[in-house]
């Protein structure tokens, strides 16, 4: 554990990397991130170079801010698992949260040379501090889900047609622990499109390792055959669409739509608030993810870099 102190105008703050009550400190939160529990972070260390890091902005020995990052020597670039490498805090005064930026930041620049990319994700969107002390900022989209209020007639009309066509097929969903038979599916989706697939094998099958904090859906006929999957990731009131697949059957079928209304409505039985769908900044996954009824919702990529880094990319 180090700890660093800086003073930023009237506030005392440490700056604590790997701070031994990270974990409790994300917990308490309502709608923290997935990927900032230290269950997630040590999963990406086991399947990927690098090394995943906590930074806590602390004050009086509380943590009230702080993010989860990777560094890879002086880079800081997240692993392709990592959705997010998110900033979280506590409920905080404005003038707090910006001295609290301010000191991060600055222990950053300071430590580190290239930062690409923290998220300031929906649920944090006052990046003042950051932006003075030169971070750049990327405007990106999420859809997010108000499940308290969540029911059929929110999905769009042809949404809905196709989750009816499904349910006629009888397309049961069911969750599973079992991957073996889903890596097939996962490759296969990406195949179709000649996009590789951003996980490895290793990490996608080590994903039951996160227990609680994940779980795991098929789609399949009524004679057993798998036609579809979708994988959730879920922290304190909200849960985020992490990784899904669909056979050519699957598609056909409709089971990717019948699967995720399928988890909306069962995470707003159990008392979820929210459902983040992590990024809707592809035209086509947008149109999909938006069609639940969800919200388009800013989010903030800051990334920091030399100036001599800088000019070399105006050339």
């Amino acid at each position: 554990m180090f700890f660093a102190k800086l003073i930023t105008g009237m506030a005392k703050f440490e700056i604590v990397e790997n701070h031994p009550k990270w974990d409790q400190f994300v917990e308490k939160l309502e709608c923290p991130s997935p990927f900032a529990n230290s269950s997630f972070l040590k999963l990406v260390d086991t399947c990927y170079d690098g090394q995943s890091f906590t930074l806590s902005v602390v004050s009086s020995g509380n943590i009230f801010m702080g993010a989860a990052l990777r560094k890879v020597g002086r880079h800081i670039r997240p692993a392709p698992p990592m959705t997010y490498m998110p900033l979280i805090y506590d409920k905080l005064s404005h003038r707090t949260l910006l001295d609290a930026q301010i000191a991060l930041g600055e222990y950053l620049k300071k430590n580190f040379s290239v930062i690409h990319y923290i998220s300031a994700t929906s649920f944090f969107q006052d990046v003042r501090g950051f932006q003075r002390e030169g971070f750049g900022m990327q405007v990106l989209y999420t859809a997010l889900s108000d499940l308290k209020d969540f029911d059929i007639m929110k999905v769009e009309q042809k949404q809905r047609n196709i989750i009816y066509k499904a349910q006629r097929e009888n397309i049961a969903v069911e969750e599973t622990r079992d991957m073996e038979p889903l890596w097939d599916i996962y490759i296969s989706t990406f195949d179709r499109k000649s996009i590789e697939p951003p996980y490895s094998k290793d990490f996608f099958m080590a994903l039951p390792e996160l227990g609680e904090k994940i779980r795991i859906y098929t789609a399949k006929k009524d004679d057993g055959r798998l036609v579809g999957f979708a994988a959730i990731l879920l922290q304190g009131k909200c849960a985020y669409y992490y990784v899904s697949g669909n056979t050519h059957e699957g598609l056909s079928l409709g089971a990717s739509p019948l699967l995720m209304f399928t988890i909306l409505e069962n995470l707003k039985k159990e008392g979820y608030s929210y459902f983040d769908w992590c990024a809707i900044n592809l035209p086509r996954l947008a149109n999909f993810k938006l069609s639940f009824g969800s919200k388009a919702v800013p989010y903030f990529a800051l990334y920091y870099e030399p100036k001599w880094l800088r000019m070399l990319k105006a050339r």
